[in-house]
């Protein structure tokens, strides 16, 4: 099996042992689950699962680090040629490649973004998108992934001067005027209706946006995806899509792995960073392939879009 997918134990779920081990002290258990069935393997449709004997948290340990160490080498051997890691936890890189999402996320980022809108009874095109966080080079990461439905954008920066060869560029190749601000309280925060987040800043955007605004992060921010999902219940919050390939739906992860496997484009640009990889090479070889956002995910759950009435 080329694919494989690596979990931790559940909340409830625990270890499972042998009949003799379940009778051992929990202490003894606790070290023979560490040294002698650190993990356990079951095949299903094609792809091996890896399931970690531990939670995500005491999986960042030395100790069960080791082990997940070990478990990628024997994948290797097993043929495995990419890896699915878990939402939550760690594991060691540079044994396999991980297919985490974030690439197709960056990939389909403004067109999810537009499905979304969609979903909601806009018209993408008529609607106003903000970038926010990160820098120059981030934004041109986010901004390969956009389409002809962009026509009103802003970018949100302390450094406004880091933007302005990147806003000439725009309007020379597109004839797109883009606004950039660097006060929090501007009203085109609560007047976006995508804001695509681009970096790892830690402020208040809670009390910035409007109500009914799409949030995608690209860049892994999960402080402010979890305050915005506990205190903004009314904005439509991101961090990944749902594809569907051949009348089915395959969760980002897992569209990125089958992307890894079956397009050669995809899988000769995925060891490098985003801002390096043919992008737009790669996006229309995964389209010539059949793959269209049909869904959102925020940390590996569906997320569910409500029509505005």
């Amino acid at each position: 099996m080329k694919m494989a997918k690596i979990r931790f134990l559940e909340q409830g779920e625990k270890a499972r042992l042998t009949k003799g081990a379940k009778l051992l002290p929990k202490a003894v258990q606790k070290k023979y689950i560490e040294t002698c069935r650190p993990y356990r393997l079951t095949a299903e449709r094609d792809v091996l699962t890896a399931i970690l004997q531990t939670d995500a948290e005491t999986g960042r340990t030395q100790v069960w680090r080791k082990q997940a160490g070990k478990l990628m080498e024997r994948l290797k051997k097993e043929g495995v040629e990419i890896v699915i890691p878990p939402v939550e936890g760690e594991l060691p890189r540079g044994i396999l490649p991980f297919a985490d999402g974030k690439r197709l996320t960056n990939l389909f980022a403004f067109e999810g973004a537009a499905e979304a809108l969609r979903r909601q009874g806009k018209h993408p095109e008529e609607c106003r998108y903000l970038l926010v966080g990160g820098n120059e080079d981030d934004w041109r990461v986010a901004l390969k992934s956009m389409g002809n439905e962009v026509n009103h954008l802003s970018i949100f920066t302390l450094d406004p001067n880091g933007a302005k060869e990147l806003t000439q560029e725009l309007f020379e190749e597109r004839g797109l005027m883009t606004e950039v601000f660097s006060s929090p309280k501007n009203a085109v925060f609560s007047q976006a209706d995508v804001v695509v987040c681009c970096g790892m800043e830690q402020r208040a955007y809670e009390h910035m946006l409007g109500k009914g605004t799409v949030w995608v992060d690209l860049a892994g921010n999960r402080p402010v995806l979890r305050r915005l999902v506990e205190h903004r219940t009314d904005v439509v919050v991101m961090d990944g899509f749902f594809f569907k390939k051949e009348e089915m739906q395959i969760e980002g992860r897992m569209a990125e792995a089958e992307a890894f496997l079956s397009c050669s484009i995809f899988r000769e640009n995925f060891p490098f960073p985003l801002e390096q990889a043919a992008r737009k090479e790669m996006l229309c070889e995964c389209k010539e392939r059949g793959y269209a956002v049909s869904g959102f995910s925020l940390l590996g759950k569906r997320v569910k879009i409500r029509r505005k009435p």
